[in-house]
């Protein structure tokens, strides 16, 4: 294991201890932000406590989390993204489908990835060129070939309405064998251990996909990440096997 994903790992189990120390706590405190989205003491103290620990141990490095935004050198080649809680709103009501998801990027290009989710005793990890794996085992994505065998997994059907994509999401998922609403990690993880064969997130932003495409990627299969598209609310994300993806992307309307 190299010593990027050692401390990846280390940083997963700071934020395991937290979450879990918080998760299902009859006096877990919730505020909404600025955008509405819920947000816990939990999701805080992680980031906080991450960044802490990067700064004793990877003082010239950059970091970019959900909560408190850039932190360090802009400027830096070396920057790691997190996400303490991915899924607050199944944190919130005492469901397992959340998780902690840690990517560290050299010059934007993410090469190591943690999705740590402890109330399902589930830990994915990957390092570019090295494949992916789920608690120490490796993964790869499925052999589906065609929509009428597959599985499609996606992220709530609010987010669709929302961003306008709900009429293309019934009509993709309408093709498939069967689809399912997981969230936004457990969605794209399933394509990667290849228990789905599409995974779809309406909208999400950079710390939401950084550690998710990497491992998608590792483990066989492809990645869209329109984060970018949108500075304060991001974008679309789609996972596939690969074998899907170009008819994944043209019900999604991203291609003509």
């Amino acid at each position: 294991m190299s010593e990027d994903l050692a401390l990846a790992q280390e940083l997963a189990d700071i934020a395991d201890g937290w979450s879990m120390g918080s998760f299902r706590s009859r006096t877990l405190e919730v505020v909404a932000k600025a955008d509405l989205t819920p947000v816990t003491a939990a999701d805080r103290a992680i980031e906080r406590t991450i960044a802490e620990h990067l700064a004793a141990h990877r003082p010239d490095h950059a970091m970019m989390g959900e909560e408190f935004g850039l932190q360090g050198d802009a400027g830096a080649p070396w920057r790691w993204v997190i996400d303490p809680i991915d899924g607050t709103r199944s944190f919130v009501r005492g469901n397992e489908t959340w998780a902690t998801l840690i990517a560290l990027q050299h010059e934007g290009e993410t090469v190591v990835a943690v999705a740590s989710m402890p109330a399902l005793g589930q830990r994915y990890h990957a390092s570019r060129g090295a494949g992916a794996a789920m608690n120490g085992a490796p993964i790869h994505v499925s052999e589906v070939s065609v929509l009428s065998d597959a599985l499609i997994t996606h992220t709530s059907i609010p987010g669709f309405v929302h961003t306008n994509l709900a009429e293309r999401l019934l009509k993709l998922a309408g093709q498939c064998w069967d689809a399912r609403g997981m969230g936004n990690s457990m969605s794209h993880l399933a394509v990667a251990r290849g228990s789905a064969d599409i995974g779809w997130t309406s909208r999400a932003n950079v710390w939401d996909f950084a550690a998710l495409a990497l491992i998608v990627r590792e483990a066989g299969g492809m990645f869209t990440d329109r984060s970018a598209d949108d500075a304060r609310l991001g974008g679309t994300g789609i996972s596939s096997n690969g074998l899907l993806h170009d008819l994944a992307l043209h019900a999604a309307g991203l291609v003509d």
